[in-house]
């Protein structure tokens, strides 16, 4: 009809597609006609077939066979496994008949529910506050201020709404697509029609939001091919745009439009459902959609007619039916569609407005399970995967069929409308149902598409990119491209040409891809096999001839191999022309090779002559290695190393070995003179040795109010002292160890007296913690340690004797992390150490005007022992046996200080210059094992031979009695360097 609308324009008036029973909706029921029944259209269970696990391709320049086998791809969306549908028809489920009759649980027990897919839906409005719309909705577009999106006065929206995407919640009913997100737009007219201006604006708000379902449940109530339309839909009625222009915008945007049929009992579709008839090019984005009763043919639904092409059949609701115990028609309520209605109840309706968003709730769940389809390609999926009621194929009535999501969530069914492009992006996806149609199918994409069914389109199958997996089988010709791999455990009906990669099995598991046809290897194309997986070693069977040229690549699993042995990896009953160019050398430990016979390549996989410890990149590596090697077949390690190339094997070597805990050891036996140091200055300072210290001294004499230095001759008999010290260091890689950075901090406190008039004994203890890290070898150590010692020393005349013994015992705390592969070890320990000092020194003073100097020697001795452990957190522990360390110093160097005067206050200027020169071992070593292997001896950081020993102080008299020192010592030699600063400050009693 023409009617004058609220802003004063003629324009359409559009009517919603529904009646209700129990509701004042104002319509009357169609004409009574007598029901045609059918048969029944419920579907049995949607078995699945096993998925496995398909590898992650690697592309290279050269091979696309590097695209395969490192780590399991993920899969579309949810994990396609298969749930129990029968929980899914819960009270709620079944309050809503149209969900069973869809076979919608089935999409449910795979865990489709619609989550993050956005649903347009043109109509009077939506009552957000009903329950079953919480969270199920974002803001959405108002084109009449006095109606906005967000109020439903006639209920029409909420009705159609609910049967979208309706909360599961227990309650009334739930909708489709009870995870799917409604946007509404209010075209609402007034009395009970839609606006065309306020229709065609919410399609166009829409698609510039993204929304790409877009649900019409009304539309104009005469047959689409009568002749009376003309080129009224090319009439401007939107800012100039026709109504043909926003339908063609929104196809070419992507969007899906469903359309409701009408409620006329026409045989033909009313107003926009049919409206590909006149105009073709909206077909790719058009489903119309008639209704049906539970079992049989609503009489009052507009059959699909000229638009069966792009129509479905969905639950509309009830009709009328006779009674022959009473002799009358009548209508069952309780088939009519359970809805939501304003105010937050329930009510039963029907009509093609409740058909069309079972439509649009099924394509939320196919574009979930297939987020890299095209509205389009979800449109297809719908129609190819229909339950073909009626007549045999597409018909007038019903089109395509009953809606059957539970088999659209599992993949197309058709290819009806040409080529099918699978855009796959990196990850997997299956498709589990038999696929007819004259189409072909092309797959593009980086991901896996597998093919489980057993499909007999008619067209070509072409693999532009990523990986088909076929499965089950197709009847056609397949093409592989230079991008592209075929692979699988199915069949082949068909001639393959291959330009690409073709892999015999299906993922990580093997088995036999056969190819009933002949088969042709490009030049530049390879053929895949995996060696000993699950399955079976990957082939590929021919029952025609081979052509082969190009390479094969075989990939050998970790325990894959288990000694020399010959594999069948290409047969051809017709016979087999041509040869291989090469075959993969990337092994390290294995070398393969291939052989022919008139019908068959084999391939022979060898152990060679490279023993483990060659490729390893150090001694450290090369003695983890040796010991791997000699586990044998069937271990762990062994079954994963005799499978790497060259550059992975010496990364695993590497990483094997603990040798943090031998450079742990260089850390302490460098930190042990740390102490040995700060008694040798205790001495030096009391008898005021050249280029001595100060140190905090409590002194006890004689007549303590006399003493003014820590003289020999005038210092204290007894004296208590304290000292803070700290250094940093780090010791570069020597090529098998990797560097090692190091710090301390501590203090000592010590007591000690004359024990006759020449000689002074004391005593000292104190607490350090010290942490080490490897960095290139992700390891790293802490320790706590608790120092005591004696000390003594003389002085005959210029010539001052100095002796000390320590000894530190260390709690320490050491991570590292293994990390090849798919294997992630974070690897732990606590053990303990002792290390034990003594040293002694001889020193000359004497003086030059007014500096005074002194040579000296000193001999130090230092052994470090540790305690055995087994470390904790995985398959790469180490069990670590205990062991000794020692070596000896010897320092020869010059002190020198001289005294001045800064102002008022009186300094002294101090320094050492020496070398320090190590014997025997530098390099500490620790003796480990891995579960079941022979022990091996790795070494830590070494030790520098030959280093520079430097310091230089100040003092300051900052009062009679009172000095502040300050002193840096340092350690540098050409792989190591170390640096302390200290502070004093001296205060004498």
């Amino acid at each position: 009809m023409i009617e004058f609308i609220w802003n004063g324009r003629v324009e359409i008036r559009h009517l919603p597609y529904f009646s209700g029973s129990g509701a004042a909706i104002g319509f009357a029921r169609p004409r009574r006609e007598f029901p045609l029944s059918f048969n029944v259209l419920r579907l049995g269970s949607a078995a699945a077939s096993g998925t496995g696990e398909f590898w992650k391709m690697r592309r290279t320049v050269t091979r696309l066979a590097a695209l395969l086998v490192s780590t399991a791809l993920p899969t579309m969306a949810f994990a396609q496994s298969i749930g129990d549908p029968a929980s899914w028809r819960t009270p709620e489920f079944m309050a809503q008949w149209g969900l069973y009759w869809i076979n919608a649980e089935f999409a449910y027990a795979r865990g489709f529910d619609g989550s993050g897919v956005k649903v347009g839906v043109v109509d009077s409005g939506l009552d957000i506050h009903h329950p079953e719309f919480a969270g199920r909705y974002v803001p959405g577009f108002t084109y009449n201020p006095d109606r906005p999106w967000n109020v439903d006065t006639i209920g029409h929206g909420t009705m159609v709404s609910s049967i979208i995407a309706a909360n599961r919640d227990g309650v009334g009913m739930h909708g489709v697509a009870p995870g799917a997100t409604i946007v509404m737009a209010n075209a609402f007219s007034g009395g009970y029609g839609i606006s065309s201006v306020a229709s065609l604006y919410g399609i166009r708000a829409f698609v510039n939001q993204g929304v790409r379902i877009i649900n019409n449940s009304y539309g104009l109530p005469y047959p689409i091919n009568d002749g009376q339309w003309g080129d009224s839909w090319e009439f401007p009625v939107l800012g100039g745009a026709s109504s043909l222009d926003v339908y063609r915008e929104a196809i070419k945007a992507g969007a899906l439009m469903v359309w409701a049929t009408g409620n006329d009992s026409s045989h033909q579709p009313a107003g926009q459902s049919g409206l590909p008839y006149l105009y073709p090019e909206l077909e790719s984005g058009w489903l119309a959609v008639t209704a049906i009763g539970p079992g049989y043919r609503a009489t009052w639904a507009n059959q699909c007619g000229v638009a069966m092409n792009w129509c479905l059949a969905a639950p509309g609701g009830s009709d009328w039916r006779w009674n022959p115990q009473t002799g009358a028609w009548e209508w069952p309520d309780s088939r009519d569609i359970n809805v939501a209605i304003p105010g937050g109840g329930y009510s039963w309706v029907y009509g093609t407005s409740l058909a069309a968003p079972h439509v649009a709730g099924a394509a939320a769940l196919v574009a979930q399970a297939f987020p890299y389809m095209t509205m389009d390609q979800v449109r297809q999926v719908l129609l190819g995967t229909a339950w073909d009621i009626g007549a045999p194929g597409v018909d007038p009535v019903f089109g395509y069929g009953l809606l059957d999501v539970g088999m659209a969530v599992r993949g197309p069914g058709k290819f009806d409308w040409g080529d099918f492009v699978a855009n796959v992006p990196l990850g997997r996806s299956t498709w589990e149902n038999d696929i007819t149609g004259n189409g072909g199918l092309v797959k593009a994409g980086d991901g896996a598409l597998i093919l489980t069914g057993n499909s007999t389109y008619l067209g070509d199958t072409r693999i532009a990119q990523g990986v088909l997996a076929v499965d089950g089988s197709i009847r056609s010709n397949t093409f592989v491209e230079a991008g592209g791999m075929l692979s699988g455990g199915g069949t082949v009906h068909g001639d393959v040409r291959n330009d690409g990669a073709v892999y015999g099995g299906f993922g990580s598991q093997g088995g036999t891809l056969t190819i009933d046809g002949n088969y042709t290897q490009s030049a530049d194309a390879g053929l895949m096999v995996i060696v000993g997986a699950p399955k079976g070693t990957s082939r590929v069977d021919v029952t025609g001839s081979a052509t082969v040229s190009g390479w094969v690549d075989a990939l050998v699993p970790v325990g894959a191999w288990r000694g020399d042995a010959r594999y069948t990896v290409l047969t051809a009953a017709g016979g087999i022309t041509g040869r291989f160019d090469s075959d993969c050398g990337c092994y390290a430990f294995l070398d393969l090779a291939l052989s022919y016979d008139p019908n068959t390549v084999y391939l022979d996989v060898t152990r060679n002559t490279v023993a483990f410890a060659d490729i390893a990149a150090t001694r450290n590596g090369a003695a983890a290695a040796a010991a791997i090697e000699g586990l044998g077949i069937g271990k762990p390690f062994y079954d994963l190393a005799v499978t790497l190339n060259g550059t992975d094997a010496a990364d695993l070597f590497a990483q094997l070995p603990g040798e943090v805990y031998g450079s742990t050891v260089s850390g302490l036996i460098e930190n042990s003179q740390l102490v040995g140091s700060q008694m040798n200055d205790r001495l030096r300072s009391a008898f005021e040795t050249v280029g001595a210290a100060p140190l905090p001294v409590m002194a006890y004499g004689d007549d303590a109010r006399d003493i003014t230095t820590a003289s020999i001759r005038t210092t204290e008999r007894y004296g208590a002292w304290g000292s803070a010290f700290g250094s940093w260091g780090s010791t570069d890689s020597d090529g098998n160890a990797a560097k090692l950075s190091r710090s301390t901090g501590g203090f000592v406190t010590g007591i000690d007296g004359l024990v006759t008039d020449d000689w002074r004994l004391g005593f000292l203890a104190g607490y350090s913690h010290s942490s080490f890290k490897v960095d290139e070898s992700k390891s790293s150590a802490a320790s706590d340690n608790y120092h005591l010692g004696l000390y003594g020393g003389t002085e005959w005349g210029a010539l001052a004797f100095r002796s000390g013994l320590a000894y530190t015992w260390s709690k320490i705390d050491s991570n590292r992390r293994f990390a090849f592969q798919n294997v992630a070890d974070g690897l732990s320990s606590s053990y303990r150490a002792g290390t034990t000092q003594v040293f002694g020194e001889f020193g000359y003073g004497m003086k030059a005007g007014a500096v005074a100097f002194e040579p000296f020697a000193n001999l130090a001795y230092v052994n470090t022992r540790t305690n055995g452990f087994t470390e904790k957190g995985g398959v790469t522990a180490l069990t670590v046996y205990g062991g000794s360390n020692d070596i000896t110093f010897t320092t020869l160097g010059l002190r020198a200080s001289t005294d001045f005067d800064l102002g008022t206050i009186k300094a002294t200027a101090r320094g050492m210059i020496g070398w320090r020169h190590a014997f025997g071992d530098v390099a500490p070593t620790v003796t480990q094992a891995f579960t079941g292997s022979n022990a091996f001896t790795v070494a830590g950081a070494p030790i520098a031979r030959d280093s520079a020993a430097l310091e230089a102080g100040l003092d300051f008299a900052v009062a009679p009695t009172a000095t502040l020192g300050i002193s840096y010592q340092g350690q540098l030699a050409s792989n190591a360097r170390d640096h302390g600063v200290r502070a004093d400050l001296t205060v004498k009693f």
